[in-house]
C-alpha cells in the first residue's frame, strides 16, 4: 500500500486503537541528559516553564509563536532530541507526551534479516526484546522522522502485527473533592467504620474520573424552596431558569417552614468547589423549581410543562401518604410525553420520584392486612386501597432507600413498582425515638430559614429518607447524560437499572415481618428494585454505548446480512448453509456493489463472502469519512486479528487477498472517523 507521508503524523496506534491527533501549539518534550543543558534551555527566549515528567524527558511550555524556533534551536543548536506534544482530536484535557522509543511486534514470518533491514532503513536502535518477535526500539537522528511517524510506517508493513510509540503514562489518584465535608459523605465514597460498610456507597468518585457532569445537562429539583445564596450553589452558569410556582416569580427561595429543597438539591449537584459538600453531579446545571406540596392536576401540568422544556433530569422527592392516590390522566399523559420526547434534546426527560417513607407498598389495591404509618407525631391506620400514582408511573424511576450497612431503610416504601434504590439514613417507621443502625446523609442545609435538620448551619449530616435517595439517582442520571448526551431518557433509565449493585437483606421487616430483600428470576427485589445505583458502572456503560453501539441489525456473533458471491469458474457454489446466520442468502454477480451506512465512530458492519479464488474488496466513502477494511478467512476479523487490512487516512480503501483457498471470508468495515454511507465493491480476479 502506498504510504502517505503527509498524514503519518496525524494519528497513532494504542492497543489497536487508531487515534487521530493534533499537535499542541505551546508544548513539547525534550530529552535532557546534562544539567548544563537544562540551564541553557531555560534561558531560551520563549520558554515559559520546564517540568521533568519521566526520567530524562522534560516538558517545555513555550510561547506559541516561538515553538518552531525553540524546536529548531534544540535540534540544531544544542543537538538535542525533541518532539511535539499531541492531543487526541476532540479532547480538551488529554495530552500525549511521546518518548524516543517504539514497541514493535512482528509476525512469525518475519526473519531476523527482514527485521534488521527495517531497523536500518528507519534508523532504529535495538533496546530490548520482550519475546522473540516483540522489541523495544529507539529513534535516532538518522531516523529522520519522529516516533509517531516511524511507528505508523512500521504499522503498515505486512509482517508487523503492531507498532506503537511509547507514550508517557501520567498517573494520578482518583478524583477526591477538596470540599471539607466530603469525608462525611459516605454515600459517595465509603470506608468501613461504625455503622458503615465499605461498599455502601454508589462509586461516585470512580465515576468522577470519567465525568463530573456538564453544565449542558440540567437537573431540575422540584421542591419547597432553595437557599440560592448557599456557597455550594455558586458557580458560573450553575443556576438555570429558576421558577417559583408559589409566589409567581423567578426567585424560588424557601419560606419560613421550607427546609426540604436545599438538602435535596445539595445531594444531586452541590458544586465541587472546596467548600462544604459535593453533589453526585457537581458540574451539572441546577434548575430550582419551588412548588407547593399541594397542587391540582392543572398546576402540576403547568409545572411539568415548564420544566420539561428545559430540564434533562427532573427530581421529585415528594408524593402522597399510603392512600388511594392514582395519578390524574392529564398528569400521567404529560409525564409520559416528557419521558418520551421532552427536554432540550427532544429525547425525553429522566423523571425520578421518591418511593416515600411509610414502610408501605407503592400499590396494593386490596390491602388485606392494612398498614400503619407515621405522619407528623401521629400513627394512622389505613385499610383502604393504596396507590402512589406518582411513584408507580411506568416511565419514571421509582427510588427506595438503603442504609449505610447495605440493608433496607426501615421506613422505605416497597413493592413491584420499585426500580432502583440509593443510600440514605435509617429510622423506625412508627417511632422515631427508637435508635436503628445507619448513618445520615451529609448535604447542604438552609442557614437563615428552617430548623429541621441542623439549625444555624449551612450543612447537615442528618438528612435522609427517600427524599435523599431520589436526588442521588437524579445526579447519576445527570452523569450518564453528561457522558453520552445522545442517549434517550428511556436508555438512561435502562442503563441505571442494568448496572445496579445487587445488595441483599435477608432480615425480616421490623414492623411487618416481610422478607423481600432477595431478587426474583427477573433480577427484581420489592425492597431494592434492580439493585443499588452504581454511578461508575452507569457512566461506563453510557460511554460504551456512545462508541460501540452499531445501528445495524445484528444476529449470531455480529454477522450482518451476508453477501455471498458465486464464482462461475468454481466447481462448487456456496449457499446459505455455509452461514451461521438464519437470514436469507443474497446471491449477487461478480463485481456487484453493496451499500451500507456507518452512523457512529467505531461503528462497523461485517459481510460474509464464500468464494474460491482471488478476492478484491474496494470501498468508496464520502470525503469526510475514514473507514477501514479488515479481511479474515473462516473467522470474523477484529482490529487485532485479521489476514489483510486497508487503513489509509482517506475515505477510499482497497484490500487484495491473493492466496485464497476455498472457504468463508469475512469483511469488516469499521469507522475510525466520521459517519455516512459507503459503497463496497467485491470482485474476483
Amino acid at each position: 500500500m502506498r504510504i502517505d507521508n503527509n498524514n503519518l503524523g496525524t494519528y497513532l496506534w494504542q492497543n489497536s486503537q487508531k487515534i487521530k491527533l493534533k499537535k499542541e501549539v505551546d508544548c513539547l518534550t525534550v530529552y535532557i541528559y546534562k544539567d548544563n543543558s537544562l540551564k541553557m534551555i531555560s534561558d531560551l527566549d520563549g520558554v515559559l516553564h520546564i517540568k521533568r515528567i519521566f526520567n530524562e524527558v522534560y516538558r517545555l511550555k513555550v510561547e506559541e509563536s516561538k515553538l518552531e524556533f525553540i524546536m529548531n534551536t534544540l535540534r540544531s543548536g544544542l543537538n538535542l532530541v525533541c518532539h511535539h506534544a499531541y492531543k487526541p482530536i476532540n479532547t480538551n484535557n488529554t495530552r500525549y507526551y511521546i518518548t524516543d522509543k517504539i514497541t514493535v511486534k512482528f509476525d512469525h514470518t518475519a526473519s531476523d534479516s527482514y527485521i534488521e533491514k527495517l531497523m536500518s532503513e528507519l534508523g532504529l536502535r535495538y533496546v530490548r526484546s520482550y519475546n522473540k518477535k516483540t522489541f523495544l526500539l529507539q529513534i535516532t537522528h538518522s531516523s529522520g522522522k519522529n516516533p509517531v511517524k516511524t511507528s505508523n510506517i512500521l504499522a503498515k508493513k505486512k509482517k508487523v502485527v503492531y507498532a506503537e510509540p511509547n507514550l508517557i503514562n501520567r498517573f494520578m489518584p482518583s478524583f477526591i473533592p477538596t470540599d471539607v465535608k466530603f469525608t462525611e459523605q459516605w454515600h459517595l465514597k465509603s470506608v468501613p467504620g461504625p455503622e458503615l460498610v465499605a461498599n455502601a456507597d454508589i462509586s461516585a468518585s470512580k465515576a468522577w474520573d470519567i465525568t463530573r457532569g456538564s453544565r449542558n445537562i440540567i437537573i431540575a429539583i422540584l421542591d419547597d424552596g432553595f437557599d440560592l445564596l448557599h456557597p455550594d450553589f455558586h458557580g458560573l452558569n450553575k443556576i438555570v431558569r429558576p421558577r417559583d410556582f408559589i409566589d409567581g416569580h423567578d426567585r424560588p427561595l424557601p419560606g419560613p417552614n421550607n427546609y426540604h429543597g436545599t438538602p435535596c438539591a445539595g445531594v444531586a449537584l452541590a458544586e465541587a468547589n472546596g467548600v462544604g459538600v459535593v453533589g453526585v453531579a457537581p458540574d451539572c446545571g441546577f434548575m430550582p423549581i419551588r412548588i407547593p406540596f399541594g397542587a391540582d392536576p392543572d398546576l402540576l401540568y403547568d409545572i411539568f410543562d415548564y420544566v420539561g422544556k428545559y430540564a434533562d433530569v427532573i427530581s421529585c422527592s415528594w408524593g402522597p401518604p399510603p392512600v388511594y392516590a392514582p395519578q390524574h390522566q392529564l398528569v400521567f399523559d404529560k409525564i409520559k410525553e416528557l419521558t418520551e420526547s421532552g427536554g432540550p434534546r427532544g429525547k425525553g426527560c429522566v423523571i425520578v420520584f421518591a418511593a416515600h417513607n411509610y414502610n408501605a407498598p407503592i400499590k396494593d389495591l386490596e390491602n388485606k392486612n392494612g398498614v400503619s404509618y407515621l405522619a407528623g407525631n401521629r400513627v394512622y391506620r389505613h385499610n383502604d386501597p393504596i396507590w402512589n400514582g406518582d411513584a408507580s408511573h411506568p416511565d419514571v424511576l421509582c427510588v427506595s432507600a438503603s442504609t449505610s450497612l447495605n440493608k433496607k431503610a426501615a421506613y422505605s416504601n416497597w413493592g413491584k413498582e420499585i426500580d432502583i434504590c440509593a443510600p440514605s439514613n435509617n429510622y423506625h417507621p412508627l417511632d422515631v425515638r427508637k435508635k436503628l443502625k445507619g448513618r445520615g446523609i451529609c448535604t447542604t442545609d438552609n442557614f437563615n430559614v428552617g430548623d429541621y435538620f441542623s439549625p444555624n448551619s449551612r450543612y447537615t449530616t442528618q438528612f435522609g429518607g427517600t427524599s435523599s435517595a431520589a436526588p442521588t439517582v437524579a445526579g447519576v442520571a445527570g452523569l450518564v447524560l453528561s457522558a453520552n448526551p445522545s442517549l434517550t431518557a428511556k436508555e438512561v433509565k435502562q442503563i441505571i437499572l442494568d448496572t445496579a449493585d445487587k445488595i441483599e437483606d435477608f432480615e425480616p421487616d421490623i414492623v411487618l415481618g416481610n422478607r423481600k430483600g432477595h431478587y426474583d428470576e427477573n433480577g427484581h427485589s420489592e425492597w431494592f428494585g434492580y439493585g443499588k445505583v452504581n454511578a461508575f458502572r452507569a457512566v461506563q456503560k453510557a460511554i460504551e454505548m456512545e462508541y460501540c453501539e452499531a445501528e445495524v441489525t445484528v444476529e449470531n456473533n455480529n454477522i450482518a446480512p451476508e453477501l455471498v458471491i458465486e464464482d462461475e469458474n468454481a466447481n462448487t457454489t456456496s449457499n446459505s448453509s455455509t452461514s451461521s446466520s438464519n437470514k436469507k442468502t443474497e446471491i449477487v454477480e461478480l463485481a456487484q456493489e453493496k451499500t451500507g451506512t456507518l452512523k457512529h465512530k467505531q461503528d462497523q458492519q461485517i459481510f460474509k463472502v464464500s468464494i474460491g479464488s482471488k478476492l478484491v474488496v474496494q470501498m468508496e466513502g464520502s470525503d469526510k469519512t475514514d473507514f477501514d477494511l479488515y479481511l479474515k478467512k473462516d473467522e470474523i476479523p477484529t482490529e487485532q486479528s485479521y489476514d489483510a487490512r486497508a487503513i489509509s487516512e482517506t475515505a477510499n480503501e482497497k484490500v487484495v487477498f491473493e492466496k485464497l483457498t476455498a472457504g468463508d471470508y469475512y469483511i469488516m468495515v469499521t469507522s475510525f472517523q466520521g459517519k455516512g454511507e459507503f459503497k463496497l465493491k467485491i470482485s474476483l480476479e
